[in-house]
């Protein structure tokens, strides 16, 4: 029976041994000296040596911490050749006047009005008293985003289509609250 115990492994506590646990991960007393080495994202790494950024850092001795890189002197400037003159460049011919956007609004075919060009302050009551001197205004809108500011254009409903077309060459390209807005037909969803 003495035999059969100095043939085991003697590990656990009071073992002389290696312990199970350090064997079977791999570790020696000399891995826990060393530094862990930082992982490097792949993404990263790519990305620097693109911009050149992987490269090492010139001082401004003109040292570089690479060993056999030196810095090749710049010419003197009468070593330099001389620039040439740039070639004259042809004359170009002038622009043609910028086309005006018609001043009148296009066809309105439903009694629902889209205004663009609204001022950010303007609210649904103040679309909604400006187009009810025309005629009765059955809905007025301003188109908001997600945090409640305007987006600058909004929809009026007119009660009837001729009111509609009426409110629609009044107030096209006229001022309102300090800007010139644009009044035109609603497309449908359809």
């Amino acid at each position: 029976m003495s035999s059969e115990r100095s043939h085991r492994p003697q590990s656990g506590r009071g073992g002389r041994g290696r312990s199970r646990s350090s064997h079977s991960r791999g570790r020696s007393r000399e891995g826990y000296n060393r530094a862990p080495q930082k992982k490097v994202n792949p993404v990263v790494a790519f990305f620097k040596k693109l911009l050149g950024l992987d490269k090492p850092k010139k001082y401004s001795n003109g040292h570089s911490s690479s060993a056999g890189t030196e810095r090749r002197p710049r010419p003197e400037r009468s070593e330099r050749p001389e620039r040439t003159e740039r070639p004259e460049q042809a004359e170009r011919s002038p622009r043609p006047p910028r086309e005006e956007a018609p001043s009148t609004p296009p066809e309105i075919l439903s009694t629902k009005l889209y205004i663009g060009n609204l001022s950010y302050e303007t609210s649904e009551s103040d679309l909604f008293d400006l187009f009810s001197k025309v005629g009765s205004v059955v809905n007025s809108e301003v188109v908001r985003d997600g945090q409640s500011r305007s987006k600058g254009f909004g929809f009026v409903e007119m009660a009837e289509l001729d009111k509609a077309k009426e409110a629609a060459e009044k107030y096209h390209r006229t001022d309102f609250m300090g800007r010139q807005i644009v009044v035109a037909g609603a497309r449908s969803n359809s």
